[in-house]
């Protein structure tokens, strides 16, 4: 079956009208959604559209790479006070297993009064830390103390008003030996808990920060590491 050419032509005529024409919104819509795809097809084709993608999808990783960070808690090395914890602990730790009886009473006073000086030397120096951490264990150190604070009177030794210690030797030496083995002897005692913070503190001067942390986009966080131990270090 043979199509004329006047019936070819006529035929696409109709078409052009029926774009064209502005008389039917239906005929407008269709002539613009064909108008869009010719559009998006030529920017398929000239490689345009390809590259709207890649930048679009490189945005996308480069946000994604932002999402978790690593935030540090900087801060200089405490050396005086790391100095000054080690040998606290020392001191602290050595009352632990010392002869506690009437005896030998001299030599524990000679103890004590290291203790407090060693004591008074740390607190002072972790008090004025640049290091947060070490300025903050030595508040529960004074806690500490604190709690302990009838019991170290019996003793001879008082709390003063800048958190150091004094101690009385009179006092001392009259002091009920079940009150001094209560405050130096043993791990329960309060002598041991001076030591392990001493230890808390000496790492955390040596170390020069408390903790460092990742943070994620969603606020959550985790630590990447701890200082180490006084048992390492010293």
């Amino acid at each position: 079956m043979a199509i004329s050419l006047s019936g070819l032509t006529a035929g696409m005529g109709d078409v052009y009208s029926g774009l064209l024409s502005g008389s039917s919104s239906s005929s407008a819509n269709s002539f613009l959604g064909t108008s869009t795809l010719l559009s998006d097809y030529a920017s398929i084709k000239n490689g345009s559209y390809g590259k709207m993608l890649q930048s679009y999808y490189s945005k996308l990783l480069s946000d994604d790479s932002d999402d978790t960070s690593t935030s540090t808690t900087k801060a200089g090395k405490d050396a005086m006070t790391s100095s000054a914890a080690n040998t606290l602990y020392k001191s602290a730790s050595a009352l632990e297993n010392l002869n506690y009886s009437e005896d030998n009473i001299d030599k524990l006073y000679d103890s004590v009064s290291a203790f407090v000086k060693d004591y008074n030397s740390m607190i002072k120096s972790a008090s004025n830390s640049s290091v947060g951490s070490v300025a903050s264990q030595a508040n529960i150190l004074n806690d500490t103390t604190y709690s302990n604070y009838k019991l170290l009177v019996k003793a001879g030794i008082t709390m003063n008003a800048d958190r150091t210690l004094s101690i009385n030797e009179d006092t001392f030496k009259k002091a009920n030996m079940s009150t001094l083995k209560t405050l130096f002897k043993g791990n329960s005692s309060y002598a041991s808990r001076v030591s392990a913070k001493a230890s808390q503190i000496y790492r955390y001067a040596n170390s020069g920060s408390s903790m460092n942390y990742s943070y994620s986009s969603n606020g959550t966080y985790s630590a990447l590491n701890t200082p180490t131990s006084i048992n390492s270090l010293l």
